[in-house]
């Protein structure tokens, strides 16, 4: 099947992009299964979302169903992966290698949705010169030098909070254009510069807070 140019960004929510790899992981528990089809209620079912809301997400990224039948599973295992950007792999520095920064670097998965770790930076003298599943440790002073050897999009930052804009400073003015920001701190940049901000302290501090208010807890993901 040929591959729809992935033009449609800016007509779609954040929140419908969200879900999408929630629902691609889901779809992928059945490639190896004889399954060929599925409906937006069998996914709402698993899901906890609405299939309604299912339908337009689907309907967002221009894939419709078939009365009765529902969706064709690797189709729209396709297509998902089409529009999130997964077949065009993105090389990307990581700063920070502690014990976050190390998970990040043996997540392996990240290659399979288009992001490749190449190389890695730190302050600390001790881990520089190491390699973690073979991407070798870097000078953080140095990465703008690494980066005219080998450009990358996207700068992923897992330092300390107070390292953090320096050095997403250093890699915006070295050419970088994405920055996956692990640190509790904001970042600041151009409107040119995509920040995304993924803390793990503000999602602890939800669980923290509904158990201590005696909330009910959700026993299975779901993103609004």
């Amino acid at each position: 099947m040929k591959k729809k140019e992935n033009n449609k960004v800016k007509e779609v929510s954040m929140p419908t992009i969200r879900r999408l790899p929630l629902y691609l992981s889901f779809l992928n528990s059945f490639k190896k299964k004889e399954k060929k089809h599925i409906t937006a209620s069998e996914i709402s079912r698993e899901l906890y979302i609405d299939s309604t809301q299912i339908t337009k997400d689907f309907s967002a990224i221009q894939v419709r169903g078939k009365t009765r039948i529902g969706y064709e599973i690797i189709n729209l295992i396709d297509e998902i992966e089409t529009f999130l950007g997964y077949h065009i792999h993105r090389k990307a520095f990581i700063a920070g290698v502690g014990n976050l920064g190390t998970a990040l670097t043996k997540f392996t998965k990240f290659y399979a949705e288009g992001i490749e770790i190449i190389k890695g930076f730190e302050i600390d003298s001790k881990k520089i010169g190491n390699e973690i599943n073979d991407i070798k440790i870097f000078n953080i002073a140095s990465i703008s030098e690494h980066f005219n050897i080998t450009p990358v999009d996207v700068g992923i930052i897992a330092v300390p909070n107070n390292q953090a804009q320096e050095v997403a400073d250093i890699m915006v003015s070295c050419g970088i254009k994405a920055l996956w920001n692990f640190t509790t701190m904001p970042l600041s940049a151009s409107n040119e510069i995509i920040i995304e901000n993924t803390c793990i302290d503000s999602s602890l501090a939800i669980i923290k807070w509904k158990l201590n208010k005696n909330k009910p807890l959700v026993y299975k993901n779901r993103i609004i």
